[in-house]
């Protein structure tokens, strides 16, 4: 079987084969009247209702050498670090696929093995979607979930901590690598960091429980344009003094003659959160994490004067927003 699906393209296997590949994968739903394959489903849920999609496009999102398990993982992941930075628990997630018809069998299953994988690993389940026929690998989730107490981009106050879950550079360099074919064993971490990236939830579930932030995003579109959106959102400017660089990256950024400022504001695709927290706040959000094995790291803070200035190796930034975009090209 598995040397046919080795052979078979989707064109020959048909839609049904699909679609029967992914019932046999999920579970039912509990007490639900309206259960998977029908044309809906019934989800119970207790507190407020969180939900956040994003899209994978394999043209735009997917470097050189990731896997298709990868790709459906990367997929979810991007949705659960939403959720992170809102201090939500994902619960469900509904999945549509668009699949060209040379793929293989194989090839889909191990595609819907890392969506499954990821989801169920961050405290989910895939209960509905829908595939199509396209011209590449097309998906997109949406998750539904729940949480006490969100936490809103629009919070950020003077005063306030800014500070981040982890170090910058990894995906910036890790892209080139990727883009590059530099697999050297040596930057294999920076290509992890690519093809297994990992969302903050278990951080973000933990300060929203404890009512410590009053803003957060994650970084997924770079540090640059996240500080940015916090900024026009909380009505606030940041100043920001030399935020972590991975020492990896900063040793390969150095190899390859790349910009250490780019790498660390406009890389994107590093899921760590940015929060701003009161400053009598701080060393309880501190503790929170330690107690978890988990960082929160100051860079800064949140200031009256709504400019964005970041000092970085004794030098001056300000700071307008770019960061990853979809509609334009890689600057890599």
């Amino acid at each position: 079987m598995i040397e046919e699906l080795d052979r078979k393209a989707l064109e020959e296997l048909g839609e049904d084969w699909i679609i029967s590949m992914i019932l046999k994968s999920l579970k039912p739903i509990e007490k639900g009247r309206l259960q998977i394959g029908d044309d809906a489903v019934e989800l119970s849920i207790n507190g407020q209702i969180v939900v956040s999609g994003d899209m994978l496009v394999a043209s735009t999102d997917v470097p050189p050498g990731m896997t298709h398990y990868q790709i459906g993982s990367k997929a979810v992941v991007s949705v659960v670090s939403d959720f992170a930075a809102k201090a939500a628990q994902p619960l469900f997630f509904v999945i549509e696929l668009g699949l060209p018809k040379e793929m293989r069998g194989n090839e889909f299953l191990e595609l819907w093995s890392g969506i499954l994988e990821a989801g169920r690993a961050y405290g989910g389940e895939v209960v509905a979607g829908d595939t199509n026929q396209a011209r590449e690998i097309l998906v997109g989730v949406v998750g539904i979930g729940y949480s006490e107490a969100p936490i809103p981009r629009r919070g950020a106050r003077p005063g306030d901590i800014l500070a981040v879950t982890g170090e910058f550079g990894k995906t910036y360099t890790g892209l080139h690598a990727a883009f590059n074919s530099n697999t050297e064993e040596k930057w294999r971490p920076l290509l992890d960091a690519v093809f297994n990236p990992k969302p903050r939830i278990r951080e973000g579930l933990a300060i929203g429980k404890a009512k410590l932030a009053t803003a957060s995003i994650d970084s997924s579109d770079g540090l640059e344009a996240c500080l940015f959106e916090l900024s026009q959102w909380s009505g606030v400017g940041f100043r920001v003094t030399d935020p972590p660089i991975d020492p990896l990256a900063a040793e390969y950024a150095a190899a390859y003659s790349l910009d250490i400022f780019e790498a660390i504001f406009r890389g994107g695709e590093e899921y760590e959160l940015v929060l701003t927290i009161p400053r009598d706040s701080f060393d309880d959000a501190l503790a929170v994490l330690r107690g978890l094995g988990c960082r929160l790291i100051p860079i800064g803070e949140a200031t009256r004067e709504k400019s964005i200035v970041a000092w970085l190796e004794g030098k001056r930034y300000e700071l307008s927003g770019r960061g990853w975009r979809h509609f334009s090209s890689r600057r890599i």
